[in-house]
């Protein structure tokens, strides 16, 4: 589970922010908590938290920050010599420019609380660390500041590797993972399967799709829940054929030789997926007929949805978090609080999952479902860069209090500041 991100000249962040999923001292909503022990101390970690703001104030960035993070350990090991690293420093102060970018994480993998971090700019990594915590006592596995590093632990074996890796835009633990160092490979592990992070939650209907055909419990659970949001949808069909055997099928003969030969060049070996959805219909006579649909004869709702359900389904069953950006777009409320509340349900998330989403829909503020540490904003300051903040920053925001009237009133900030006479003039 994920207990905080930071993360400093990235986009439109300038200075440094955290996005925290450690609980308040707040009692309310118990279900809504992650219990973890830390130390001799039994703390609390947060199933989910949602980030309000205007528009381009930065809530979708906060989530870039996160995309990059885990892109950067995901390809590391096979970035090449002198490939620069795709970050995107904050513009609008020169000084900030050629500063590196600054990245950390604080999470428990297999009971044990692990914190990494690093900076880069386009050429290299500037620094990298790496600690753990068995027994609630810190201990570091390595550090490292360009091509000086420090080892307290398995140090003939990380100075072995080390002197295997020569290329300064790498991230050292990526190379370790990759060497079956068991104690870089752990939290990679976790960084690298357990973060998923949509910024474009388009297109995931393959996801959704070949995770139904390849398992029998996602099949189930996607088909259960396409009936229970009253969609109109009663099953859906999964076909996946390769590539080749799909365009010479009747249906594709249209098409040139030529074309055909370009399909195949481009995506040799992959496979593509059918998606049927059912519709049942009650004759006059009472029997019932089927009707199948092309998945893009759908709303872009229930696109949407099916394309969510895979990811979400996922997260639940094996402990993931997943961090998804505007997760109300083309969701009606009551579906999107019913997705929210899958995570919240200990008899549901049963792994520890964890959500974090960006939303614009303030019918969520009152739902009676969150905690006020679970309720974020993000705002532009005057530099116009991204502040990011909790409701439970506030002092005397009562329970019983309406947090979206207050909201939309401005008192915690993150709103649009509308200016000048809107009257139409021609």
């Amino acid at each position: 589970m994920i207990l905080e991100f930071t993360v400093k000249n990235f986009l439109s962040i300038k200075d440094e922010v955290t996005l925290s999923m450690v609980a308040s001292k707040d009692s309310s909503f118990e279900d809504n908590l992650l219990p973890y022990e830390d130390g001799k101390k039994i703390k609390n970690a947060l199933k989910s938290l949602v980030i309000y703001g205007a528009n381009a104030s930065g809530k979708t960035n906060v989530l870039k920050a996160l995309k990059f993070f885990t892109w950067l350990i995901n390809n590391s090991h096979e970035m090449q010599q002198g490939r620069k690293i795709p970050r995107d420093a904050f513009k609008l102060d020169k000084e900030y420019k050629n500063e590196p970018s600054e990245f950390q994480i604080i999470f428990i993998h297999n009971n044990i609380k692990y914190l990494y971090g690093f900076s880069v700019t386009e050429d290299e990594v500037i620094d990298e660390y790496l600690y753990y915590y068995p027994n609630g006592r810190q201990s570091l596995i390595f550090e490292r500041e360009r091509d000086k590093y420090k080892f307290t632990i398995d140090v003939e074996r990380q100075s072995e590797l080390k002197n295997k890796f020569h290329s300064k835009n790498k991230l050292f633990i990526a190379i370790e993972s990759l060497w079956e160092y068991e104690k870089a490979k752990v939290p990679f592990e976790w960084l690298n399967n357990y973060l998923k992070v949509l910024i474009n939650h388009d297109r995931l209907e393959g996801y959704t799709g070949s995770s139904m055909h390849n398992d029998e419990k996602m099949n189930l659970l996607v088909k259960k829940y396409i009936r229970l949001a009253d969609i109109g949808i009663d099953d859906v069909s999964i076909d996946i054929q390769k590539t080749e055997d799909a365009l010479s099928s009747e249906k594709l003969k249209f098409l040139p030789a030529e074309v055909k030969d370009k399909i195949l060049s481009e995506v040799k070996d992959s496979n593509i997926i059918d998606i049927k959805m059912i519709h049942s219909i009650k004759d006059k006579d009472g029997s019932i007929t089927n009707y199948k649909f092309d998945f893009g004869e759908e709303s872009d709702g229930t696109q949407k949805f099916f394309g969510l359900l895979g990811p979400w389904i996922d997260a639940l069953l094996n402990g993931y978090t997943i961090i998804i950006d505007e997760l109300d777009i083309r969701l009606h409320t009551l579906l999107v609080k019913k997705l929210m509340e899958m995570f919240l349900d200990p008899d549901v998330n049963k792994k520890n999952a964890q959500l974090i989403f960006t939303t614009h829909d303030t019918n969520l503020l009152d739902s009676d479902i969150l905690r006020r540490d679970q309720i974020w904003f993000t705002e532009k300051k005057e530099d116009k860069s991204t502040d990011l903040y909790s409701l439970y920053d506030f002092g005397g925001v009562r329970k019983n209090i309406s947090i979206e009237k207050g909201y939309l009133q401005g008192k915690y900030g993150a709103i649009p500041v509308l200016k000048g006479d809107w009257k139409w003039e021609v």
